[in-house]
């Protein structure tokens, strides 16, 4: 249970210092992207990695095959939600636009290292 807090804590540390960074970046670069749809997709990617975390670390704790499957249903629940997220965004929306993608795609590599890093460091204690 340890864990889940300490990943909660810094995956919180990582959303507040990516929202600042956003918030004080955007308004500098004129990308056509507004704040708000930045916040949204920040929450939402960091709600679906602590999903995909912790369905994922209930998978290292398992045994061998069972163990394998609980990862795969975390990667599959992770590419769900971010396609349910995508054509959420789209359906609202009704365009995405060229700084949507690049930002999505930015936070989605940084919020995936860092779930990747976590999930490591889970199976170098076991």
């Amino acid at each position: 249970m340890i864990k889940h807090i300490r990943f909660l804590w810094q995956l919180l540390v990582l959303s507040a210092i990516l929202l600042i960074l956003g918030i004080l970046i955007f308004p500098r670069v004129h990308m056509d992207l507004s704040i708000r749809l930045y916040i949204l997709s920040l929450l939402s990617i960091a709600l679906i990695n602590y999903i995909t975390f912790f369905v994922m670390a209930r998978g290292v704790n398992k045994q061998n095959r069972e163990g394998v499957v609980w990862s795969m249903g975390g990667i599959g629940l992770k590419f769900l939600l971010y396609l349910a997220f995508i054509l959420t965004v789209w359906g609202i929306t009704n365009n995405l636009s060229k700084g949507f993608i690049v930002t999505f795609f930015a936070l989605y590599l940084i919020f995936t290292f860092f779930l990747a890093a976590n999930l490591f460091k889970e199976l170098k204690n076991k």
